[in-house]
């Protein structure tokens, strides 16, 4: 679980599950807004489970910043006081997601699925080679 405080509020992300597909391992994430009973899961395609920056960053991102339109249904955005709260405070959000971003760019790189590396390898972007255009 990782949470991160942004402007009094606590948002939480906790691994759910993961589904071994074809394509590699899907995590899903819950995600929450303290002071909220919405929640909201959120799959994304990586290698490992943890919660870590890389996720967080994923979880705001996606469900408090893109307006994405499914969060806004029935995840964290269909409460009216989150939306509030995100439009009220979208500077702090988006610094704390640029702080979760710093840190990112400290961790080691993310093991890559077969069908990342098959996508880069397309694109000429090797992730394995360093002298590949920005893998």
């Amino acid at each position: 679980m990782g949470e991160i405080s942004i402007a009094g509020r606590t948002v939480t992300v906790s691994l759910v599950a993961t589904t071994h597909g074809e394509d590699g391992d899907i995590q899903r994430y819950l995600v929450e807004v303290s002071g909220s009973d919405a929640a909201t899961h959120l799959s994304i395609l990586r290698v490992t489970s943890a919660v870590d920056a890389r996720a967080m960053a994923s979880a705001i991102e996606t469900e408090l910043l893109l307006d994405y339109p499914g969060s806004r249904e029935d995840g964290v955005l269909r409460d009216p006081n989150v939306r509030a709260w995100r439009d009220e405070h979208r500077t702090a959000i988006e610094a704390a997601l640029g702080q979760l971003r710093d840190e990112i760019t400290g961790m080691p790189p993310e093991p890559v699925s077969e069908l990342e590396r098959m996508l880069l390898h397309a694109f000429d972007m090797d992730p394995d080679d360093p002298g590949s255009r920005d893998a």
